[in-house]
């Protein structure tokens, strides 16, 4: 009995399925379903009610409320421009039938074929496709469905425009077109609005619920990976010491490094999760401010805790890349020192059991922390009313009980139900940060430096030598300074937001629901196809990358910085008004105006049938219509993405045909019946939809075809024979209906995959290349934002982020505005590596591993960039939160900076112009220049390190500025190491300008004149 009632529990899971899932496939098929079922359609669209459930899917009701009615407005907006361009060119096509047919020819002469007025009709198709489609390539987010319905409103009427003989007869079918358009389009609003409504504020607050339990995740993971060092003991080079164990050791190993290996990686796939969570959340508050909503929590609140969540997001995301930078560390470790080098066992057993009582510490205090994470998350969605009291105890981290607490932490647990909660808390915080006095004995050996000695064998009788060299960084060091630095600044993200909630409940906000209006610019900005708003607060300017334009960004080029190598600027009326010109053949070899065309190309590859008089009636008879609207819903700009899109879209039309004939013939073809089973298709349609938004487009085509098939079917026999074919098209059963449109959309996606690869392909794998050379840019500008950003921080002139004059807040801004740049050109790039394995591997295969390997060394990169901006500007919190800080912190700050200040290797901008070199050879495909060369490892401290040892003490551990200089110098070496592998995996894809040749030429050479001067000598 228990097993039966397990089952659906269990297949619930694997799809993912939870009820408010549930409830938008349900909501979601009632839109198609509906038109569908409404018998007036038949009466006012007649012959061309399909449309009307076609326009019922694009009109997507799914969406939230603010965004819903945004694009529903451009969609009415598109639709009734294209209707009346249609109307202006059913004119011209009338009276071009007209002027071609003579006053005294016979009726059958004036209504039949006119070519003058196909042409005409042709001409109109092209351009209103086209201009449609270039709109639809600038702005993808805003106008891709708007210009979807523009151009099926456009083809349908236009490809009847030759047929008509009056005016009169074309403008009734543009009416009843129209109508049928805004059925649809009224149906969905009505459906988005009064059913189920989803809102941005809705999904802003669910996702603010997911993103705790996120969080929670990430810890867990990162306390089982600190378990299982504990055991392998990386941190003490376990790596380096299996790399050097004999082969028959490490098979026994097998298991452990399996099981290691799952937990290396389960941080960082964590943390991914919570990234795009953190994405989805920046969309949702970008149109929560444009909604009209009865709450308690106002746009500006919901933009503050997006901010706070983003603060805490960047120490998540540094402690989530402890295995890579153990990794890097050990493997830089083992460059220098060689595989084949053997240590002493004694001293490697004496650093095991050191460093055992720093995994332990470590793992210790994460546990600690994460408990204080949980408890925080819990009394911060209490207070805002996310959360019953009830479900908060179902949530807890099970690593906890298995830590030993010390005397201080004894005592009553703190739990977020308690009234006092955030004084509380400030109390266990203040503690935690006290126990960091106790580190220094407990580490009493941890120095960041060791002396390292060579044994070298001498021929004197004293037998060896020790000859001491140049001191080795102890990894252990760093580390452990680092996680806690990065676990102290997690937990003053934590505070605020417990202060925040803390102060929504006392200045009365979370007493009752109010009425809230968006603001009166966000008003205006509405109608802006413009994404970036600049707002008064911070938190506003992000937004989620995937909502802005690639190719847009690509092509965004500073020729108002830079001069033109090709034009001196203009110096009379006539160069200056000349420069329309270049405007006009920009925008015309612009890639959204070639895609527009491509759509055009192949639209008219099918449209023509309707302009020819061999094949005007069997564009009618056939429904042809129908491959141009799958080409004009489907096609995409590469080779690879419309690949992909033919296979799943072939395959989700063969799925809805067979679930229309099950819908059909289940009920035997009773209406009433077919209605309810066509709805519970569409429901499962519409799981794919949700649940798979890889597969978007075929969903679309897979529930679109599945309601037309029915649709149709459900329309003759309501009109009736006779009424149903009045439009020239024969009626067939749905056992061959079916088929008809999945040979039509086979068509379609063959026709657009010709016109993608046709007369020269445009493929995923270029436009990865010219991304990738753009995003390496792009990180060389967020370096050097970041390298100002630390510079003025050591020189103490980099002011409050309060101040809005400050070069604090003004490097902020430039930082978020180039890390939103480069966000978007690496998830366009991972896009374009998906789509890369569906492209045949013409004359050799693409390297995707390197490309991805690229693409993960950018986000590591990006990431540790980000945490040392985020470093300086976090201190200052963790300075008021640190108790009895050392009288001599001054003077280890002002000593620090003035040795950083005068580094040659920290003012020579090495890493900026490295960059931009890799990322012209990528640009251009052109190799490399040679002797590239990236930092060292721990640059600052180990120059620290010769000039004054007594700097980097652990005894300055209470410090937060020395935490933050070690955490500073990790990251900088994570930079280093991945720059390291960036240089050899770009030389891999370009090549490296090698002089050998000529260094062998010049060696020969020289050898030859030596020998013979030696020869003249005898």
């Amino acid at each position: 009995m228990e097993r039966n009632r397990s089952k659906p529990s269990k297949w619930w899971s694997k799809l993912d399925l939870d009820t408010r899932t549930m409830l938008m496939m349900l909501k979601g098929a009632l839109a198609p379903t509906i038109t569908i079922a409404i018998d007036a359609i038949s009466h006012i669209t007649t012959t061309i009610g399909y449309l009307s459930a076609l326009m019922s899917v694009v009109a997507q009701g799914l969406m939230p409320r603010a965004k819903f009615l945004k694009i529903m407005f451009f969609n009415l907006t598109a639709v009734c421009v294209s209707a009346s361009l249609c109307c202006l060119a059913v004119l011209c096509a009338v009276k071009a039938r007209e002027h071609n047919t003579a006053p005294n020819a016979s009726e059958s002469a004036r209504k039949g074929y006119s070519s003058d007025a196909c042409a005409v009709a042709g001409i109109w198709l092209i351009l209103m496709i086209w201009g449609a489609n270039a709109l639809r390539a600038l702005k993808p987010m805003e106008l891709q469905d708007p210009m979807v319905a523009f151009s099926i409103f456009a083809s349908v009427t236009i490809t009847r425009a030759g047929t008509f003989v009056t005016l009169a007869e074309g403008l009734e079918f543009v009416s009843r077109l129209l109508k049928g358009f805004m059925i649809g389009f009224a149906i969905a609003t009505g459906v988005s609005l009064f059913i189920y409504p989803i809102t941005s504020r809705g999904n802003m607050f669910h996702d603010i619920k997911g993103y705790a339990s996120s969080i929670e995740a990430v810890l867990e993971s990162q306390i089982s990976y600190a378990q299982g060092s504990s055991v392998t003991g990386l941190l003490s080079g376990g790596l380096l010491r299996r790399a050097r164990t004999a082969k028959s050791t490490r098979d026994r190993l097998d298991d452990d490094e399996a099981d290691w290996q799952s937990k290396q990686k389960q941080p960082q796939l964590e943390m991914a999760k919570l990234n795009g969570l953190h994405s989805k959340m920046q969309a949702d508050l970008f149109y929560s401010k444009d909604e009209i909503a009865w709450g308690k929590l106002t746009a500006k609140d919901l933009g503050d805790i997006e901010h706070l969540f983003r603060t805490l997001l960047l120490p998540l995301s540094g402690m989530s890349m402890l295995p890579e930078i153990l990794e890097s560390i050990v493997n830089n470790e083992v460059c220098e020192k060689g595989a084949t080098e053997v240590g002493d066992p004694d001293e490697g057993e004496l650093k095991q059991s050191e460093i055992q009582r720093v995994v332990e510490t470590l793992h210790e205090r994460l546990v600690s922390s994460s408990k204080l994470v949980q408890q925080g998350l819990h009394y911060f969605q209490l207070a805002l009313e996310l959360v019953k009291p009830k479900h908060l105890e179902k949530h807890k981290i099970p690593h906890a009980p298995s830590v030993v607490r010390d005397e201080e932490s004894r005592g009553e647990t703190l739990s977020a139900l308690e009234p006092d909660f955030p004084a509380r808390f400030e109390q266990e915080l203040h503690r935690y940060y006290s126990r960091r006095k106790h580190l220094p004995q407990l580490l009493a050996s941890l120095e960041a430096f060791a002396a390292t000695e060579k044994h070298d064998v001498d021929t004197a009788p004293d037998g060896p030598s020790h000859i001491a060299s140049d001191p080795d960084v102890r990894q252990e060091f760093f580390m452990i300074l680092y996680m806690g630095h990065l676990q102290d600044d997690m937990l003053n993200a934590i505070l605020q937001l417990v202060q925040f909630a803390n102060s929504k409940i006392t200045d009365g906000t979370m007493n009752r629901s109010r009425l809230i209006f968006p603001k009166q610019r966000s008003i205006r900005a509405w109608l802006s196809l413009n994404q970036d708003r600049k707002e008064s607060h911070a938190p506003s300017q992000s937004r989620q990358s995937s909502n802005a334009n690639p190719s847009a960004i690509y092509h965004d080029q500073p020729s108002t910085r830079f001069p033109d190598p090709e034009h001196l600027p203009p110096e009379n009326v006539w160069e200056r008004g000349s420069t329309v010109l270049r405007t006009i053949s920009h925008v015309i070899k612009s890639d959204q105006c070639l895609f527009g065309f491509r759509v055009a190309a192949a639209s008219f590859s099918v449209g023509i049938l309707a302009f020819l008089h061999q094949t005007q009636d069997f564009f009618i008879r056939q429904r042809c219509i129908w491959a141009m609207i799958v080409i004009v819903i489907g096609m995409n700009p590469t080779s690879g993405q419309t690949m992909f899109g033919f296979f799943a879209r072939i395959v989700a039309t063969t799925i809805s045909l067979v679930l229309s004939l099950i819908v059909w013939y289940i009920v035997d073809g009773k209406t009433a019946g077919v209605i309810v089973f066509l709805y519970l298709a569409n429901v499962f349609g519409y799981y794919f939809y949700i649940k798979l938004p890889q597969y978007f487009g075929a969903s679309v085509i897979s529930i679109v075809t599945l309601n037309v098939i029915i649709g149709y079917e459900l329309q003759v026999r309501k009109l009736g024979f006779p009424e149903a074919t009045s439009n020239g098209q024969p009626y067939y059963p749905i056992y061959l209906f079916g088929p008809y449109k999945l040979a039509a959309v086979a068509a379609g996606c063959a026709i657009s995959f010709f016109w993608v690869i046709f007369p020269y392909p445009i493929t995923a794998k270029s436009q990865m290349r010219k991304l990738l050379g753009r995003s390496l840019y792009v990180l060389a500008k967020f370096y050097s934002c970041m390298h100002t950003t630390i510079e003025l921080w050591f020189s103490d002139e980099l002011g409050s982020l309060a101040d809005s004059n400050s070069p604090a807040q003004k490097l902020q801004a430039s930082r978020r505005k180039i890390f939103k740049e480069e966000m978007l050109l690496l998830t366009s790039l991972r896009a374009h590596s998906h789509f890369t394995t569906y492209e045949p591997p013409i004359g050799g295969k693409f390297p995707k591993a390197t490309y991805d390997s690229i693409v993960s060394e950018i986000q590591r990169i990006l990431t540790s960039m980000s945490l040392m901006a985020h470093t300086t500007q976090s201190l200052e919190a963790l300075v008021v939160e640190s108790d009895n800080a050392p009288e001599t912190d001054n003077q280890w700050m002002s000593r620090l900076a003035e040795i950083a200040l005068k580094s040659t290797d920290f003012n020579s901008h090495r890493i900026t112009s490295l960059l931009c070199h890799l990322s012209a050879a990528i640009t251009n495909g052109q190799p490399l220049p040679p002797y590239l060369s990236t930092p060292d490892s721990f640059p600052l401290a180990r120059q620290l390190q010769k000039i004054d040892g007594e700097l980097l003490s652990i005894r300055h551990i209470e410090d937060p500025a020395f935490s933050a200089f070690v955490s500073l110098e990790v990251l900088r070496s994570v930079i280093s190491f991945s720059l390291r592998d960036l240089i050899e995996n770009v030389k891999k894809l370009v090549g490296e300008i090698s002089f050998d040749f000529y260094v062998r030429q010049s060696q020969h050479h020289a050898e030859t004149s030596e020998l013979m001067s030696h020869t003249d000598r005898e």
